[in-house]
């Protein structure tokens, strides 16, 4: 160990008993099990919400987080001789979640909703005057944006090859965003809000790690915020349908492992079917475009446009396959 993580972990009540370094972080064997040291980028404030929640979500029984550690000081970070702050988190020997297997997608939903089932039962929050916006008004803001990066690229005088093959998609998927939206107001779904809460924020298979008991353990809480709890199980899902060429028998699963603990009823699963209706992946290349340097486009960004066709279609697939399953 070197000597910038040995002044580091000095800064801790702990005995560190060994050492090593995986997938680009520190991690440490301790007195009181596995922790791993990273660098910390975020606010303070931010920070001081995240251990606070996940302290009690460790009260509430919710035990199998990356808790904090606080150091002799009594703070929730320690610098570097260079002033650069770090942290010390509980961490855990297994494996992130298998997005192709049955068997951990179900668990990753049912763990999901007893995180979910145990912070709807905390009635103290971190957050101070909370709200959320509604699903009509992400969706109009969405649309909003689009309009606007549309119109920056069309002003542009030479337009690279991401660039044209933007123009030639855009059309087709900004109607997809409006038909999405006009659904939305035709179904009334205000009247059918979900519950919203403290959520994780992104819950996806690198925060997801399979412990070789078979139990799940939640890490990865840097996006905690307030939201629909189903904002959570809708990006899992996503993510979890866009690896799979949306294999509808994951998503069956999905909905099972979540309903061991927090059934669906029918206005929980049109809340769902509207946020897969949105075409979400083009606004987000779109996003992503928009908001970095241009004067260099990464081969991944125009790969990722190019696959968005036939990925779209596998989307239109299962969007006919959930409306069916809505009626059952």
């Amino acid at each position: 160990m070197n000597d910038k993580y040995r002044e580091l972990l000095e800064q801790y009540d702990v005995k560190v008993l060994s050492t090593f370094r995986s997938r680009g972080t520190f991690q440490c064997e301790t007195d009181q099990g596995l922790a791993l040291l990273k660098e910390y980028h975020s606010s303070l404030r931010k920070l001081a919400i995240e251990y606070e929640w996940k302290e009690k979500l460790a009260e509430a029984g919710f035990l199998l987080t990356d808790r904090y550690f606080i150091s002799k000081e009594d703070s929730l970070v320690v610098y570097d001789r260079y002033h650069t702050p770090f942290v010390l988190k509980h961490y855990f020997s297994g494996r992130e979640c298998d997005l192709h297997s049955e068997s951990d997608v179900y668990a990753a939903c049912r763990n999901l909703a007893r995180l979910h089932k145990i912070s709807a039962g905390i009635s103290d929050i971190p957050f101070e005057n909370p709200r959320t916006e509604s699903i009509a008004v992400l969706f109009a803001r969405r649309n909003q944006e689009l309009r606007t990066i549309r119109r920056y690229v069309g002003r542009l005088n030479k337009k690279k090859s991401f660039e044209l093959l933007y123009m030639k998609y855009f059309h087709a998927f900004y109607e997809e965003a409006v038909h999405a939206l006009d659904t939305l107001q035709q179904m009334d779904i205000q009247d059918d809000s979900p519950a919203c809460g403290v959520c994780h924020g992104a819950y996806h298979h690198h925060n997801i790690l399979i412990l070789p008991d078979g139990s799940v353990a939640t890490v990865g809480f840097e996006s905690i915020c307030y939201q629909p709890y189903l904002m959570d199980l809708y990006l899992f899902l996503r993510k979890t349908m866009e690896k799979n060429h949306y294999d509808r028998r994951l998503f069956e699963r999905g909905i099972a492992g979540y309903s061991e603990y927090l059934p669906l009823d029918g206005s929980s699963l049109r809340f769902l079917y509207l946020l897969f209706l949105y075409p979400e992946k083009f606004w987000k290349i779109s996003n992503q475009y928009y908001n970095r340097r241009k004067s260099w486009i990464s081969p991944k960004m125009l790969e990722k446009l190019e696959k968005i066709p036939e990925q779209n279609q596998e989307r239109k697939n299962f969007l006919q396959y959930f409306s069916r399953y809505l009626l059952k």
